[in-house]
């Protein structure tokens, strides 16, 4: 039974709003456009594995978490959790493409492209005994009793490995029901009720991440962060205000609700709380009765009148505004 469907891509949004708004002359660009592709490319491989389970029917008492936030000794995000009578399973999930080499010494991994480019990771055998580790002392702290095994899923079968670490169970997406049904001895270890009771405490504990403010969180100034309204048609900053919306001088695009994306970018970016002077600074307009109808326009969240009103948008309302 699936538990949890996963969490919303909050860091993938925040950097997608990030790469587009730094000026391209900003010394990080580089950094956040290979921060992008890795996180769009771990969603891609999360994807693969919730395909899996949505496919698959295993014939014994099982719960499914995907994205799970937790803490215990330290914040830790696991990937999908399975729980069943064999106890609790951890999946770390990779998109790593390339030739893949594991470091005899460190814990590291090498990843060589087809055009000889190499890139350093960390291994993932250290994330995953991290969380083994976090888990357990979750566990511990509750007076749970629980297995704890773990296994690391590389998104694509034509993956090339070098060789490979000892210890670290290395699966595909395909191979996991297998895996998890082998884990079913002839006894079982974990009993339902005990099985219910660590579900009841998770949905309890998980707590959804959020990278918000990107600025802060990547160290930006909020100097090269480009502003104004975006127009979804060419790309492009700078759509003037008109009557009952905008238009985009580049291509003459009109678009009446150009600036709910842009609002939910400045939160994205700077958090916090959004008035109406600042409004009118980062869209670009200079009429307050104008902002304040277009952020009354949005439905969120508000407190004081008049000069001192202030806004806020919580993460669903973020994610609302960002994923249409």
């Amino acid at each position: 039974m699936i538990k949890k469907e996963g969490s919303v891509p909050y860091k993938l949004l925040g950097l997608r709003v990030l790469e587009k708004r730094l000026l391209a002359s900003s010394g990080k660009i580089d950094v956040i456009r290979e921060h992008l592709r890795t996180a769009q490319a771990g969603v891609n491989g999360e994807k693969r594995l919730k395909g899996v389970f949505e496919k698959y029917t295993f014939p014994f008492e099982h719960y499914v978490f995907h994205g799970l936030n937790l803490q215990s000794t330290g914040k830790f995000q696991i990937d999908t959790l399975f729980l069943s009578h064999a106890g609790a399973t951890v999946l770390e999930m990779k998109n790593i493409g390339g030739r893949i080499r594991f470091s005899e010494e460190l814990g590291q991994l090498s990843r060589t492209l087809d055009n000889g480019k190499k890139d350093m990771f960390e291994c993932p055998s250290v994330q995953l005994e991290r969380n083994r580790m976090l888990l357990g002392d979750w566990f511990h702290t509750r007076q749970i009793a629980m297995p704890i095994h773990g296994a690391v899923v590389f998104s694509k079968p034509q993956q090339q490995f070098e060789n490979t670490r000892e210890h670290l169970r290395i699966l595909f997406p395909l191979e996991v029901p297998g895996y998890l049904r082998s884990l079913i001895g002839s006894s079982e270890n974990v009993d339902s009720t005990t099985l219910k009771e660590v579900v009841a405490e998770l949905e309890v504990a998980d707590r959804e991440y959020t990278p918000f403010p990107m600025c802060s969180t990547y160290h930006i100034d909020p100097r090269d962060i480009v502003t104004g309204v975006m127009c979804d048609a060419c790309g492009l900053f700078g759509m003037t205000r008109i009557s009952r919306g905008w238009v985009c001088e580049i291509c003459g695009h009109f678009d009446r609700h150009a600036h709910r994306q842009a609002i939910a970018d400045w939160f994205m970016l700077f958090g916090g709380k959004l008035t109406n002077r600042a409004c009118r600074e980062f869209l670009h307009i200079n009429d307050i009765n104008v902002a304040k109808r277009l952020l009354n326009g949005m439905n969120i969240s508000f407190q004081g009148t008049n000069k001192g009103r202030e806004y806020w948008m919580d993460m669903q309302d973020i994610a609302n505004h960002s994923m249409k």
